[in-house]
């Protein structure tokens, strides 16, 4: 008797404490299978006030790539023919819950705002290159995003490249370029890292006459028939370019970076790159073959720094 008594009680133990473990998990919303974030893993959002009645503006270093709005409370977007402001307004007077906005910039950095209402908001123009500036001195900025069309570099990264050829402004080429109408269109180096390409060219203007450029191509053409059709040639648009300017003033010239992703030329085909003139017809174009990639410099990490 005694035995099974005690048998009894074992079991009503054991059905408690499941009992009991059950209620435990099932309190947890992720049923246990979580840990918490560590402060240095977040992401801690700015504080932004936006009013119905007025538009906050906001300063970002590069064109911006992508936004995100927490709720219909805001209306938001980028200012006609400047990429790198975004303007944000409330959507309605008075709203109570605060939301928040997301933002992703061109240069792969990520920023995060905690959004509420207010009738007269303190800050209403907010340079966020100078705000991540400041940050930075407390902790250095892991906010880098990558894209897909750059493979497994950081934005931030290739333009520290572009930046350093320009910077260098070394001729590693003298045989690749055109000269006619007093414009001299010229390739100074070329370089490859990680499977991208970057063309550092000079464009110089020897008249008196500005030249105003309308756009620069890069497209892949049949070597053996020059004058293409739109089947017989591939355009190639840049992932990146550095120091573009729109106009080559007379007697001046400037030079430009750049970045194209992972490009092979067979035997019978040529890279031809052209620059046009907007209503003008000094175009200049200059072509690579396959064996020109073999002057390709490959760059060494070690000697670019952040």
């Amino acid at each position: 008797m005694k035995q099974t008594i005690l048998a009894f009680i074992i079991l009503v133990m054991i059905g408690n404490s499941g009992n009991a473990q059950e209620k435990e998990v099932s309190s947890d919303l992720f049923r246990g299978w979580s840990q918490p974030f560590l402060y240095e893993q977040m992401i801690v959002p700015y504080g932004l006030e936006v009013s119905f009645h007025k538009t906050t503006h906001l300063l970002f270093k590069s064109p911006i790539r992508y936004v995100d709005l927490g709720s219909n409370d805001l209306i938001a977007g980028k200012a006609k023919q400047a990429e790198n402001v975004l303007r944000v307004k409330a959507n309605k007077a008075n709203f109570n819950q605060e939301t928040n906005l997301t933002v992703i910039c061109d240069d792969g950095s990520f920023y995060t705002f905690n959004v509420k209402y207010a009738d007269e908001p303190e800050k209403l123009n907010i340079d966020m290159n100078e705000a991540v500036l400041q940050e930075n001195r407390k902790q250095p900025n892991k906010q880098t995003v990558f894209f897909e069309e750059l493979g497994n570099e950081s934005p931030r990264w290739v333009d520290l490249v572009m930046q350093s050829i320009y910077d260098e402004n070394q001729t590693e080429i003298r045989h690749i370029g055109s000269k006619q109408s007093g414009m001299q269109f010229r390739l100074k180096g070329l370089y490859t890292e990680n499977g991208l390409l970057y063309f550092h060219t000079e464009l110089k203007n020897r008249t008196k006459v500005p030249f105003e450029i309308d756009f620069i191509s890069f497209k892949v053409v049949d070597k053996k028939q020059l004058k293409q059709t739109a089947m017989q040639e591939k355009q190639i648009q840049p992932l990146r370019m550095y120091h573009f300017v729109n106009q080559i003033k007379g007697k001046g010239k400037e030079r430009s970076v750049f970045c194209l992703g992972k490009l092979t030329l067979p035997d019978d085909k040529i890279l031809e790159v052209s620059v046009f003139e907007k209503n003008g017809g000094r175009h200049q174009s200059f072509r690579l073959e396959s064996k020109d990639w073999e002057q390709a410099e490959i760059i060494n990490k070690t000697q670019l720094r952040w």
